[in-house]
């Protein structure tokens, strides 16, 4: 391959997904880029072939390109002068995946921080990533105290362009503070991350995995259930971030919810088998793994089909790898503090016997367990009649004074955890969800007591479940935690027929869309706008609902680049709010459908047609209405813009 031919190879492979596919490419480019004489282009090749390595979670076999890389940087200072921000930026991720490396002496690992060190001392930066990652090293092989050190003189370096982002750095400072036993402290430290005050590509996604447990360990539970409702989709069937999947199985497992952690290493049973190059990626996501395989087994699921065998089976295979991986780490490391935290994670008991999810999973009954209900305690004697008498009287205060009805059924709901029965504990949980719907900016604490609500009613009442999970979806909806709320709009969408008259689920579809939105998921979103626009399309009493619906759904499409479609939507939803006499709405879609021919290359034409079209019909009306004036002037001033993109473009 010639020069030209690498190059147009390489422009084709930053299409690609990161992955297996993609690094045996740029390993056969970078071995063609070799021959040649064009040195930046095999810089630029093997920077690209270290950053594929990276996510693709083979960080092990970073070294060697970015060491020729190094060499042919130094070698051909002329030629690679371009790349400098970029050789001395990834330098500092190939030094960092080092430190996971057990094939690596520790020798070898401290030569490569000594010469990170050193070019960054000579071009003049900041020693704050240097030093942060001698905080990480130090945490890994054991040492706390160097940890805590390196990390304090860290935060305390100035920052500049080769730090790390706020998010990352936090991400780090969070997990050397809950390693050396401060959870509140970690939290402290991942507050802003999980706040979505400071995000980046990579976070929150590993934050929000990595405060699942801590945040369940200092009494945060239902903190701890959003970061694993907007967690999970953020790293679901991701290469790079297999730890932060097992760490999802892992906080189902201690928190009474094995059934979805099953599910979650269902979806990715086929890393079981895969053991990748990235020892210290496979390690963690092979121990969380464990922790639940352990639950199953202690559940009496040891023998439930997972993989190419059973739980026990692939738990006996991975237990082996793990203490195989330890003492590879234990070796280089020379101590056995690796062997003793992963055995501190896999001896970990439930942490909660269950944390409702809002997520229903079922496990199946094991073969070996005996044939038993749990019945409700005897409910009699002074305890009884107190839970009784709290209930009536929250029963009594439902609708003149919710707050007084809110505090008796939650102490009915606590007295009487172990003596009622189970429909009378749902029929209190789902009276104390009215209580707080009925109490102004309680949304959270609404999103709360229905999740508890919806667990209850299951086995009991399928439609009481999916009502629930519907009550809090829509108050995370409100509450702008939209995560949590996509999460529960799709489980209680997708779990069966949710029993709410059409024009109401039209606006539950409608929240759920503006959620997905939120989210930057706008093909999702259009077609619940879509789904929750047929539902209304033929109620005259729902036209507004309609026509609002159907531009939501033009505004989505256009969006995710459907602009044949968007069009169509913008018309019909003009045609609807020409209806309602609606004129500044209709004038808005129709600029909006306008713009997208204007700008397409199909009918530009068309669309100066219909601006002018448009400028006809509000003419007329701007006399009488200020509303109109205002809109024709806005049609005119961009159909002037209109007419200036295409002089400039022909």
């Amino acid at each position: 391959m010639d020069a030209a031919e690498i190059g147009a190879a390489l422009a084709q492979v930053y299409a690609l997904p990161h992955g297996r596919t993609r690094t045996e490419r740029l390993e056969t480019l970078a071995a063609a880029a070799r021959t040649g004489s064009d040195r930046a282009l095999e810089g630029r090749v093997l920077l690209e072939l270290a950053q594929s390595y990276t996510y693709a979670g083979e960080r092990d076999l970073v070294p060697v390109a970015y060491g020729r890389l190094l060499r042919i940087y130094d070698d051909h200072p002329a030629e690679l002068g371009s790349m400098t921000h970029s050789v001395h930026w990834y330098l500092k991720w190939v030094t960092w995946g080092m430190v996971g490396n057990p094939a690596l002496p520790l020798s070898t690992i401290d030569r490569w921080f000594d010469e990170l060190d050193s070019r960054y001392r000579q071009r003049g930066y900041s020693p704050r990533p240097v030093l942060a990652l001698r905080s990480e090293l130090a945490r890994e092989i054991g040492d706390a105290a160097a940890a805590a050190a390196w990390l304090e003189q860290a935060m305390a370096a100035p920052r500049d362009s080769m730090s790390d982002c706020d998010a990352c750095e936090r991400g780090e400072w969070g997990v050397t503070s809950v390693s050396l036993g401060d959870d509140e402290g970690g939290l402290a430290h991942w507050k802003p991350v999980l706040d979505g005050e400071r995000t980046c590509a990579e976070e929150p996604h590993r934050v929000l995995a990595q405060a699942l447990l801590p945040l369940v360990r200092t009494g945060r539970v239902a903190a701890a259930r959003g970061a694993h409702l907007t967690g999970y989709p953020l790293v679901r069937h991701t290469e790079d971030l297999r730890p932060s999947v097992a760490s999802h199985m892992e906080f189902c497992a201690l928190t009474g919810n094995e059934a979805r952690g099953l599910e979650i290493l269902t979806e990715h049973a086929n890393w079981l088998a895969d053991s990748g190059a990235d020892a210290g990626a496979r390690l963690a996501f092979a121990t969380g793994v464990c922790v639940l395989l352990r639950r199953l087994v202690a559940l009496r699921l040891g023998d439930l089909p997972l993989a190419e065998g059973t739980v026990e089976s692939v738990r006996a295979r991975l237990e082996v790898e793990i203490g195989a991986l330890c003492a590879r780490y234990d070796a280089r490391n020379g101590n056995s503090s690796v062997s003793l935290r992963t055995a501190a994670r896999l001896a970990a008991e439930p942490l909660l016997d269950r944390l409702p999810l809002g997520l229903r999973s079922t496990l199946p009954r094991a073969a070996s367990a005996p044939d038993s209900v749990r019945a409700a305690d005897d409910f009699s004697g002074d305890r009884a009649t107190e839970v009784r008498r709290l209930a009536e009287l929250g029963a009594a205060r439902l609708a003149d004074t919710p707050e007084e009805a809110e505090a008796h059924l939650r102490e009915a709901l606590a007295l009487g955890t172990q003596v009622l029965a189970g429909e009378e504990a749902a029929r209190l949980g789902a009276q104390l969800v009215i209580a707080i719907a009925s109490q102004p900016d309680r949304e959270l604490d609404l999103a709360d007591a229905a999740v508890r609500a919806a667990a209850r009613w299951e086995g009991l009442s399928e439609p009481d479940v999916l009502h629930h999970t519907v009550v809090a979806a829509r108050a995370f909806h409100r509450a702008e935690r939209h995560g949590e709320a996509v999460a529960l709009f799709e489980h209680a969408l997708l779990s069966g027929a949710i029993p709410y008259p059409s024009g109401e689920l039209a606006v539950v579809r409608a929240q759920f869309g503006r959620s997905l939105n939120a989210l930057n998921r706008h093909r999702e979103a259009a077609r619940q706008f879509l789904e929750a626009a047929r539902l209304v399309e033929r109620d005259p009493e729902r036209t507004k609902l309609h026509a609002e619906l159907a531009w939501s759904a033009a505004t989505a499409l256009e969006y995710c680049g459907q602009d044949d479609e968007a069009v169509a939507a913008y018309q019909r939803a003009a045609q609807l709010w020409a209806g309602l006499g609606a004129v500044a709405e209709r004038a808005r879609c129709l600029r909006a459908a306008a713009w997208l021919r204007v700008c397409g290359e199909a009918d530009p034409e068309s669309g100066l047609t219909s601006m002018r079209t448009l400028i006809a019909e509000l003419a007329p009306l701007a006399g009488r209405s200020a509303e109109a004036a205002d809109e024709l002037a806005r049609t005119r001033e961009q159909l002037a813009r209109m007419r200036e993109m295409g002089d400039a473009t022909a």
